[in-house]
């Protein structure tokens, strides 16, 4: 019998409106865990469904230039795992409804793990994206995660085997993150010719579980050619350049992410 968990009640509520999910990506800490919070609060105001949370890393392969800097920023100001779940309690007090899913790499979050306690000290923590963790050697974790109701979301791109798409599908809950292009994460003119073909058999796969597509996104068009396909988009360093650059100038970040959003949203 599958578990209800926050995130697959938010996918139940869009399912009945029709609606596709909207998934920003933010480095926490990054200017500062206050600001992150804001960020989060604003991003729920206009619409978002899904909030990712990248724990800073000192080795980041997976992602680009944007987050490179981002992480780096943050881990320079002591940004640690523990202090963001500090920040994640103090939404989920103040009543924080939207799912957060940790976006990070297996040392960090053995780091989280062995500073904490174990699973159960993800309190307010609904899924969890182990990039360089593949399903296949992921089997204690997501027994861990499935004792603590937390999801397990695992990654597809478009050099994976058709054969092992089954296995990660069956490995995911919550949600099948589609990685639209190869390479490391970052804004993209444009993305693959062969994107609703490689989406469809990724859905195939994945059955009744939703897949929605990262790495690329940072137009509405291309949001919008997402949102024809899947299930739902992630937008990550595209929302970070903006972060970035307002910060630089010491403007308005929070303004200024809110400004970005109402022209990407295609929905």
């Amino acid at each position: 019998m599958s578990r209800t968990t926050r995130i697959s009640a938010r996918f139940a509520v869009l399912q009945d409106q029709s609606r596709k999910a909207f998934v920003p990506y933010l480095t926490a800490g990054d200017p500062d865990l206050a600001t992150t919070g804001a960020l989060c609060r604003m991003l729920a105001e206009e619409g978002a469904d899904i909030i990712e949370l990248g724990v800073p890393f000192t080795d980041p392969i997976a992602d680009g230039p944007t987050n490179q800097r981002a992480a780096q920023r943050a881990l320079d100001r002591g940004i640690r795992p523990d202090g963001i779940l500090e920040l994640v309690r103090a939404l989920r007090s103040e009543g924080f409804a939207l799912p957060i899913v940790l976006f990070t790499y297996w040392n960090p979050l053995r780091m989280l793990l062995q500073l904490g306690g174990g699973y159960d000290a993800l309190a307010g923590i609904d899924g969890i994206l182990v990039t360089d963790l593949p399903p296949e050697h992921g089997e204690e974790h997501r027994a861990a995660c499935a004792a603590a109701n937390i999801d397990t979301i695992f990654l597809a791109a478009p050099t994976t085997p058709a054969e092992r798409l089954p296995g990660i599908a069956a490995a995911t809950s919550g949600f099948l993150y589609y990685v639209s292009s190869k390479g490391v994460t970052g804004a993209r003119a444009e993305l693959a010719a062969g994107l609703e073909a490689d989406v469809g058999a990724v859905k195939a796969a994945a059955g009744a579980l939703p897949v929605c597509v990262g790495f690329g996104i940072g137009t509405k068009d291309v949001a919008a050619r997402v949102c024809e396909v899947a299930d739902g988009f992630v937008v990550g360093s595209a929302l970070g350049n903006v972060i970035e650059k307002t910060a630089e100038v010491g403007g308005d970040v929070v303004e200024a992410a809110r400004d970005f959003v109402r022209r990407l949203d295609p929905r």
